[in-house]
């Protein structure tokens, strides 16, 4: 009867340890599950900040009417390219960087990244001067820039108009490259060449 007992104890404790060993397992392997999640997160995050620097538009705002027909006339020009520079570094390299790819000292410190000025929509002249001088004069105080938290300071007030078109001129010519339009003409016609020099081989 006594062995009986034993048996029968046994019998009710096995299932019993089974459950909360497995209940165990379970829970452990969702902590580790959470874990690897969270690790991955944290991955993407450190990913996503290290891309580049700054973010990168995948076109431009239409700039208000009050700018619409904003036009420069010194895209090219030297003289102003220099001016611009100092201007650059006093005002714009803490968040945009010395390469103007949005990776300044002053940038992992900002809820919205600055800009990767190296990625750009000018297409030719005329072309994208008005959203170019319209963002320099307002920065991210208008929207659709200050609902993403843009940190950019206006420089209307503290920036004559000829000191943001000297600005402009200086990224234009060491960030920009020059025109997109003229870039692709150019990519167009060492393509041809290639080409035409591959057909006389």
């Amino acid at each position: 009867m006594k062995n009986l007992l034993t048996t029968h104890k046994l019998i009710t404790v096995t299932p019993l340890l089974l459950i909360l060993s497995f209940s165990a397992q379970a829970s452990g392997s969702g902590e580790h599950e959470h874990e690897h999640k969270k690790m991955d997160h944290s991955k993407m995050e450190h990913s996503k900040m290290n891309h580049g620097g700054g973010h990168r538009h995948s076109s431009w705002a239409t700039p208000p009417a009050a700018y619409a027909k904003m036009k420069s006339q010194i895209w090219n020009d030297a003289g102003a390219a220099k001016r611009g520079e100092k201007l650059y570094a006093t005002n714009c390299s803490s968040c945009h960087g010395a390469q103007g790819t949005g990776n300044g000292p002053v940038a992992k410190s900002l809820q919205h990244p600055p800009a990767d000025l190296t990625n750009h929509f000018h297409k030719a002249p005329g072309e994208g001067d008005a959203y170019l001088f319209w963002r320099v004069s307002e920065g991210g105080q208008v929207e659709p820039f200050k609902s993403m938290n843009s940190a950019m300071p206006s420089f209307k007030a503290s920036l004559s108009e000829s000191q943001r078109w000297d600005v402009l001129a200086y990224v234009h010519q060491h960030f920009h490259k020059g025109f997109l339009n003229a870039k692709k003409q150019k990519m167009d016609s060492h393509d041809d060449k290639g080409d035409e020099h591959a057909h006389h081989h």
